[in-house]
């Protein structure tokens, strides 16, 4: 189907987050199941203009929404920065593995190299030790890494694909929705990577340093 494109209308009497691309084909619950989803949660995105964050989350009819968020330079009609651009793709499982293990191959061969061979031994124990208690629940899994510039995140995002592609490392089975840069933790995603300097303000949450 064709992608979903959702962003910031100025004008009008729809002014405010929108779809601004045909929605044929897509009924009213799951456009508004996709509005609700769509963007990586948190406030100050300002600071993270040019910025980029995948985030996955399942439909009630079974197939998988993939959206690609970017952070614009643009401001609202108050000056405030940080508008968000997201545009969404719709599919069923087979397809969402090979878009990712596509996005994977894609990334720069400095990115490559420097995720090739994560996790580790090491960094396997303390992911099994952190997903452990959600084998008997619903508990969230938060990653950190230093935000720096758009480019240097590659490095958690290409982290975070690699663990959304296998699940039993922290999954009995089934899906793993993740979100690769989200600000906040709260009503995210499964897996979650945030700012380091965001995790250090989490009181009582296990974070994994990437």
């Amino acid at each position: 189907m064709q992608p979903l494109v959702l962003e910031y209308v100025f004008e009008g009497h729809q002014r405010g987050y929108n779809f601004t691309s045909p929605t044929r084909g897509y009924s009213d619950s799951t456009l508004k199941a996709i509005w609700r989803s769509a963007m990586p949660r948190g406030q100050g995105w300002a600071a993270y203009t040019g910025a980029r964050s995948l985030k996955s989350f399942a439909l009630e009819d079974g197939r998988l929404a993939l959206s690609e968020v970017t952070v614009t330079d643009q401001r609202d009609e108050s000056g405030r920065g940080g508008i968000r651009r997201a545009v969404i793709q719709v599919m069923y499982p087979g397809a969402y593995a090979e878009y990712l293990k596509d996005r994977l191959r894609r990334f720069p061969a400095s990115v490559r190299v420097a995720v090739d061979r994560w996790p580790s031994f090491g960094q396997r124990r303390q992911l099994f030790e952190c997903a452990r208690p959600r084998l008997r629940g619903n508990l969230q899994i938060v990653c950190a890494y230093p935000y720096q510039t758009p480019e240097s995140w590659q490095i958690a995002e290409a982290i975070l694909l690699k663990l959304a592609l296998m699940p039993g490392l922290l999954l009995r089975s089934g899906f793993l929705p993740f979100t690769t840069l989200a600000l906040d933790n709260r009503d995210e995603s499964a897996l979650v990577a945030l700012p380091a300097d965001r995790a250090a303000r989490l009181d009582g949450v296990p974070v994994i340093t990437l």
